[in-house]
């Protein structure tokens, strides 16, 4: 799904950049023995913030970020210039790469956009290489109820129809054979209930 007009102002400002360097980048680097990869996907890239910290903190040999939205795409484009990086219009639930391309799949909080979430997380087990890792920060149904998660939800355009929990979201993961290594849910002042973790293919 595509981002509402106050989706597109909440995560192009210097407060979410903020946020996903100095809180959700830490705590998913902590979580990995690893933080070297030659080969790395970024689904829902936006304006191509993650991807400047993914080659910050990893920096991989090649990044490919995917975004369904041109105007996201070509403000990433605009912003990020970087020959390593290649950015792509590309729906995440139908991935035109072949099979075990990347040793690595980057998520900061997309996969609750996704209507079939369910063949998203299938495409994304398809690319990675047989021990590559998914490491991924998201929200979920659990996110948008109670206080403020009812607010956010009359604000925010979701398929809170479709929207899996949490531990729905875990149980296909282990369906579909990834092996998950580590796991955190965390709620910072009680204001995003969320989960992170890092997961490979078994």
């Amino acid at each position: 799904m595509k981002l509402n007009p106050l989706e597109f102002i909440l995560v192009n400002n210097p407060v979410r950049a903020y946020i996903q360097e100095k809180y959700e980048l830490p705590i998913l680097m902590n979580m990995l023995s690893l933080n070297t990869f030659d080969s790395v996907l970024e689904i829902g890239c936006g304006n191509g913030h993650g991807t400047k910290l993914i080659k910050k903190y990893f920096n991989p040999l090649q990044i490919t970020a995917i975004d369904l939205d041109e105007k996201m795409i070509q403000i990433a484009r605009d912003t990020v210039h970087d020959e390593t990086t290649n950015f792509q219009v590309m729906d995440a639930s139908n991935l035109g790469f072949p099979n075990e391309s990347f040793d690595a799949i980057f998520d900061f909080g997309i996969i609750h956009h996704i209507p079939n979430w369910k063949d998203c997380i299938e495409e994304l087990r398809r690319v990675l290489k047989a021990g590559g890792k998914l490491i991924l920060e998201e929200l979920s149904r659990d996110s948008f109820s109670g206080f403020p998660g009812k607010l956010y939800k009359s604000l925010l355009t979701h398929p809170y129809e479709q929207m899996f929990s949490t531990e729905e979201f875990v149980q296909h993961l282990k369906k579909v054979e990834f092996k998950i290594h580590d796991f955190k849910t965390s709620n910072p002042f009680k204001m995003v209930r969320h989960f992170s973790l890092v997961a490979s293919v078994q």
